[in-house]
């Protein structure tokens, strides 16, 4: 296979090496950090692309089977869902154009009926689950099709394993194909990671049509494009010769935190737009300014949550927000807290919710890059949020959504406050013990000083004189 090869001064990964720039988290593990950043995933099912004929066929198919299965009243409905070209976009990817040359494929496969229904009318979707058991227990040579879709285990014995499939990459390498690649590839490099190897992996065409069901064509276009935004690198070794590849992950973990910030990134006078979407620009059917993925992201704060009653001190919202946030009051500092080395009371540093994990708080600290003073207050109401079980997604995914919202100028603090009055409560309250321990520790110096052990002395011997005298009156019958 050739190797695909660009100039130097084209490739941005390799001129920051150059100038010897580093990534924005050094010393930190990239892959830890990219994780919480992808957000939730997409099961994208192998053997539906040799089914259908094509990867975004197999994309949507595999998510409308997804909501099949798990979707809202889909028993009372018959099986149909309701889905927006829009709402397809966010979930997989697919521009409308694509959508349409989809649904057709999938139309005339029998496998994917769409309906106009209801007041006013919406494009519904429903798959045909028979049509699709058959289809497969025929590929899979006598298998016998799925009578009930609702038992997983036999769901996933006809569909066979899944692929990963992030979303949040496709807009980064301007195409679904590529996404699909940074996806698998990421997942092959964390295995690897855990086994202690290399970052390279093998990069033969046949092993990625084997593991992802992408043509030869599908991947020296999508391999150009992430070469082109620097985040791909390959190398032939070996006898005979063997291609390899790897993701610049610092690369990635750049373009990343840039894709949560799109206002500030359009202002950029840079030429090269920054979350990949100059990549395809020669690639055919392929929009090269995507939206951002907000399908596991709560952009708006959830409206099912229970209406707090107004707190009119500190010492009252004390008791709603404690335990809500690390911070430096505590005895115990939180992991994210104490990995910061820059924490300090009232040193400036960021305070993260409890329920973090250290990679998580490694993702947000990325992602609050560039957000001023308002860092602490988007933590502040993710840790509320937290606290009132309103966040259903990933807390890394949600606050990527509220640092769009104040990136737009819609984020209005509703929880933040309180967990900000508590904190100060809780640090007057700590204070307070502290200036206590502090009067204790002094008085306890004091009476072991030479000094005060004189005072005593003479003090003691004056109450024993008193009390001498007063006895010797006592006994010779006199008056006290």
């Amino acid at each position: 296979m050739r190797r695909l090869a660009i100039p130097q001064d084209q490739d941005p990964g390799r001129a920051d090496a150059a100038q010897g720039t580093q990534s924005p988290d050094a010393g930190v593990e990239p892959l830890a950090v990219i994780s919480p950043l992808l957000g939730r995933h997409i099961a994208f099912h192998r053997r539906l692309v040799d089914l259908t004929g094509g990867v975004k066929s197999a994309l949507l198919l595999s998510q409308s089977i997804y909501w099949t299965r798990h979707g809202r009243d889909i028993a009372l409905s018959a099986g149909w869902f309701h889905k927006t070209a829009a709402q397809w976009l966010m979930e997989t990817g697919l521009s409308a154009r694509e959508q349409v040359g989809v649904r057709e494929s999938l139309r005339s496969l029998a496998l994917l009926e769409d309906q106009r229904m209801g007041i006013p009318a919406r494009l519904h979707f429903r798959v045909n689950l028979h049509q699709l058991g058959m289809r497969l227990a025929c590929a899979r040579m006598g298998a016998a099709p799925v009578a009930d879709w609702a038992d997983r285990f036999a769901v996933a014995e006809l569909l066979g394993p899944s692929v990963a499939f992030h979303r949040t990459l496709v807009s980064i390498g301007g195409g679904v194909h590529a996404g699909l690649m940074l996806s698998h590839a990421l997942h092959l490099m964390r295995v690897q990671s855990r086994h202690r190897r290399d970052d390279w992996i093998g990069s033969s065409v046949a092993r990625w049509f084997d593991e992802v069901g992408l043509t030869r064509r599908e991947q020296e276009a999508a391999r150009r494009d992430l070469i082109r935004i620097g985040l791909w690198e390959e190398r032939v070794s070996g006898i005979p010769p063997n291609l390899s590849a790897r993701i610049r992950l610092d690369g990635l973990l750049r373009l990343l935190a840039t894709c949560s910030m799109p206002a500030k990134a359009a202002r950029s006078p840079v030429a090269e737009p920054a979350c990949g979407d100059a990549a395809n620009k020669r690639a055919p059917k392929v929009e090269t300014r995507m939206w951002e993925h907000r399908i596991h992201v709560l952009t708006k704060a959830p409206q099912l949550l229970r209406q707090n009653r107004h707190n009119c001190s500190d010492k009252s919202a004390e008791l709603r927000v404690s335990n809500s946030t690390g911070v430096s009051v505590q005895l115990q500092l939180s992991s994210c807290d104490a990995r910061d080395p820059g924490f300090a009371a009232g040193g400036g540093a960021l305070i993260f919710p409890e329920r973090m994990l250290p990679q998580e708080c490694d993702a947000a600290r990325a992602l609050l890059r560039g957000s001023g003073e308002q860092a602490q207050v988007l933590l502040d109401e993710l840790a509320g949020r937290l606290q009132a079980g309103g966040v259903r997604s990933t807390p890394v995914s949600y606050l990527r959504g509220l640092i769009l919202r104040a990136a737009t100028g819609s984020f209005v603090p509703e929880l933040a406050p309180r967990i900000a009055a508590g904190r100060q409560q809780r640090q007057r309250t700590l204070d307070q013990r502290l200036e206590q321990e502090t009067q204790e520790q002094r008085l306890e110096a004091d009476r072991a000083s030479p000094e005060y052990q004189r005072r005593l002395r003479a003090q003691r011997e004056k109450v024993n004189k008193l009390r001498d005298e007063l006895k010797q009156r006592i006994a010779k019958g006199g008056t006290p």
